[in-house]
């Protein structure tokens, strides 16, 4: 039996939550005080309950109610936009909460099963009704797993900015509350100056981020020796390039930390494997070894598992938090199909002792940016428009192969449908062109040769390339900027652009933080201040025009 995530009275007089957004530090006793309260207003039926969250304690708070309850639950983004109304409409909650108000929804009773906690999405970008189900025995067990391998005691004090939607955010909410740490909530990103001053203020202990982050930190010149309090971060939702993990290994043990890199599926509530810091270094490709209480290993294409060490197969995992199953209507909600084991639809091959490296994928899914992406989804939307097409990637970019002359105007309105359906920037959506798709010796097409065609894979790092596209995106290939205003409006494309404002005062994201660094980096040279993003514009062009002067004198 595993502790439960809602046994909050052992750790009475600590700290549960810190947040600096709302100036509220809120101890144990408080939190279950709080749950306590919010989980007498909830019906004493078992229901079906939709909530909308983000980082916040109210959400964290009707979340612990909901659970403490016995109420299945599915954690949501917006109970009001497109994807939450078709959700709602689809499984027909009895009861939507957000953080003011609480809804009642269709009271047709639901046979639930017993063992029924959470329900996940699938994929972040599809829009498909499709459920992950997950027990209390899957959440606990991972969240208990998760304890085990980070060392997790109650003087961890996680940083979270991840959804609590997402399954990566979900599982370091519920292992820091089972062993009694401290999570620190942030909407915060990793550009925000406030992201790093709330870390360092809140005595942080970790935080975690997927691929797209970390490549973002590079470019930043992250260094976490300035970071007394942090013990770790951790690296998941999707492959991080070797050179990378490497790079983060190093920099991390050089200061007395450490970088895990993690690697799972919302299936496995949602981690699957862990690699220890020491080896990264290493086997920077690897993801690890099974975490506490779980098994890998590779099978054939018959489901015969494979001990040939030399040979490669589907990885395979099996332990106590694999899900239930999937559900795609009410119904299903009350069944328990756990698979045997879960079949990962990873190719892998196993390394020294018991870690394992992925080659491939034998299912069609690929998470640039951490998001899962149905590549037959998108196969079936590019062929109502161009039928003689393929469709394939890696977790770096979405690849489109279409037959034929190439067509700029087709290029960009292909790539303007993968944006708009499924919330991809444009910059990770490479379009190629072929006089004749590529074929196996068996007829089907080969993917492999459209991903290897001269110009799929970057030469240069990841995170140049990544920069290089969306600066050509933006139009800063074919036109550079003379002057930071300009800089700015090609990449934000605002009107609101003037003297006084600042990157953070005009919204910029995390796409537009890469191409102008890059653009202000040519600008200003070694002059581009770390704290760029918070200061005014007119600042940066004085600094631009100190440069300009100075080279031409």
């Amino acid at each position: 039996m595993y502790p439960s995530i809602t046994d909050l009275s052992k750790f009475s007089d600590n700290v549960a939550l810190i947040s600096p957004a709302e100036g509220l530090q809120i101890t144990y006793a408080d939190l279950l005080e709080r749950v306590r309260r919010k989980q007498a207003e909830l019906p004493s039926r078992r229901s079906l309950v939709f909530i909308q969250a983000k980082n916040s304690v109210e959400s964290i708070v009707n979340y612990l109610a909901v659970v403490a309850a016995g109420h299945p639950v599915h954690i949501l983004e917006d109970l009001d936009s497109d994807k939450g109304q078709a959700l709602v409409a689809h499984y027909r909650p009895n009861l939507m909460i957000s953080e003011d108000r609480i809804q009642n929804g269709d009271n047709t009773p639901i046979d639930l099963h017993p063992e029924l906690e959470i329900l996940l999405s699938t994929s972040g970008s599809t829009g498909t009704a499709k459920f992950v189900k997950l027990s209390q025995q899957n959440m606990a067990s991972n969240a208990h797993a998760i304890c085990g391998y980070l060392g997790l005691t109650s003087a961890d004090r996680a940083f979270c900015h991840l959804k609590p939607y997402y399954s990566f955010g979900l599982s370091i909410i519920n292992s820091h509350l089972m062993c009694g740490g401290s999570l620190v909530l942030s909407d915060h990103s990793m550009i925000d100056d406030a992201f790093w001053t709330d870390l360092q203020d809140t005595g942080a202990t970790s935080f975690s981020g997927v691929p797209y982050n970390f490549e973002t930190l590079l470019h930043r010149g992250f260094d976490p020796a300035r970071f007394p309090a942090l013990r770790y971060a951790t690296q998941a939702g999707g492959k991080l390039d070797a050179q990378l993990v490497r790079h983060f290994a190093e920099a991390f043990g050089a200061c007395g930390k450490e970088f895990v890199v993690m690697y799972g599926q919302t299936e496995a509530a949602p981690r699957i494997s862990w690699l220890p810091a020491n080896l990264a270094p290493k086997h920077p490709d690897s993801i690890g070894k099974a975490i506490p209480g779980g098994r890998l290993y590779l099978v054939d294409s018959e489901g015969n598992q494979i001990t040939d060490i030399q040979a490669e197969g589907e990885l395979a995992y099996e332990g106590p938090n694999v899900m239930m199953g999937y559900a795609e209507n009410r119904d299903a909600l009350a069944s328990d199909e756990t698979p045997a084991r879960l079949l990962t639809g990873d190719i892998a091959k196993r390394l020294d002792g018991d870690l394992f490296r992925i080659i491939g994928r034998s299912s069609r899914f690929i998470k640039p940016f951490g998001v899962r992406i149905g590549l037959d989804e998108v196969q079936s939307l590019i062929k109502e428009r161009h039928p003689l097409s393929a469709v394939t990637g890696t977790d770096q970019e979405l690849i489109l192969g279409l037959e034929g002359d190439h067509d700029l105007d087709l290029q960009e309105e292909l790539r303007g449908l993968c944006v708009t359906r499924f919330g991809l920037p444009a910059a990770v959506i490479t379009v190629k062109f072929f006089d004749k798709l590529p074929l196996l010796a068996n007829g089907k097409i080969d993917f492999r040769a459209i991903i290897e065609q001269p110009g799929a894979q970057p030469s240069v790092g990841f995170f140049s390339w990544l920069g290089a596209k969306i600066s050509e995106a933006l139009g800063f290939t074919d036109r550079q900027s003379e002057t930071v205003m300009e800089a700015f409006y090609n990449a934000l494309q605002t009107d609101r652009i003037s003297s006084d404002k600042s990157f953070e005062d005009l919204g910029g994201d995390s796409l537009s933080y890469v191409a102008l660094s890059l653009e202000l980096e040519r600008l200003l040279g070694d002059n581009l201040p770390e704290n760029w993003t918070s200061m005014p514009l007119g600042a940066l062009e004085d600094i631009r025009e100190t440069r300009a002067l100075s080279i031409n004198a």
